[in-house]
């Protein structure tokens, strides 16, 4: 049986090594944030810009610029999953972040995380709706690889058109040739004439609009 000086030692210890801990994890919240895969080299710019965020983060933890050379950095260096707990730290300061959200994004996306990567997309184009690259990656997302959404390929693109010329007067001359991709994947050939056709509107030296142009009209 224990004794109760024994007791109080053993509770003492514990004591002292729970306070310990919470010094730990206030004075650094990311807990292996600061780590970096085995085997990783920084280049010297890499390692100065990697060492000042650092600094800054010890000082103040709530620093989201920090938090994103940081996952910069990683990003750089493939320390993908690394790259993603930096950026969920700056999201959480900082949650409608363009750059956040399309870095995030872009990552899940190269994890296959396609669910995930149209979440932050989606998040993009409703703090950021002239962000052209959201609407890209999402008509992407939803051709390849979330096929019960293939469908919305062209309510993305239609948005994307929309929320860009009412923004910017004008439109990507992309968004036009993926809707005609899409129309002929569909069977609209009328649909699809339409779209190239606006491309060449556009862009009258895009001899890719008008070939197709010139096959579809040509077809039964």
């Amino acid at each position: 049986m224990i004794s109760r000086r024994n007791l109080l030692i053993i509770l003492a210890v514990l004591i002292g090594g729970l306070g310990v801990f919470i010094y730990q994890i206030t004075r650094n919240p990311y807990g292996d944030l600061f780590s970096l895969p085995e085997g990783v080299v920084l280049t010297h710019e890499q390692q100065e810009e990697f060492d000042q965020a650092k600094a800054i983060l010890e000082k103040n933890p709530k620093d989201p610029n920090a938090l994103i050379t940081i996952a910069q950095v990683k990003y750089a260096v493939q320390d993908l999953m690394g790259a993603e707990k930096a950026y969920l730290a700056a999201l959480e300061l900082q949650p409608t972040n363009t750059l956040i959200l399309n870095n995030l994004g872009d990552i899940y996306y190269q994890q296959k995380e396609y669910q995930k990567s149209e979440e932050m997309f989606l998040r993009i184009i409703d703090s950021n709706p002239k962000w052209i690259n959201a609407y890209r990656i999402l008509s992407s997302i939803y051709r390849y690889h979330i096929k019960d959404k293939y469908q919305d390929v062209e309510e993305i693109l239609l948005k994307g058109i929309e929320k860009n010329k009412e923004l910017t007067g004008e439109a990507p001359v992309d968004f036009y040739s993926m809707l005609g991709v899409f129309y002929q994947e569909t069977g609209q050939k009328e649909k699809a004439i339409e779209a190239y056709e606006k491309v060449l509107e556009l862009d009258p030296t895009n001899e890719g609009a008008r070939i197709e142009i010139e096959r579809l009209k040509q077809s039964n």
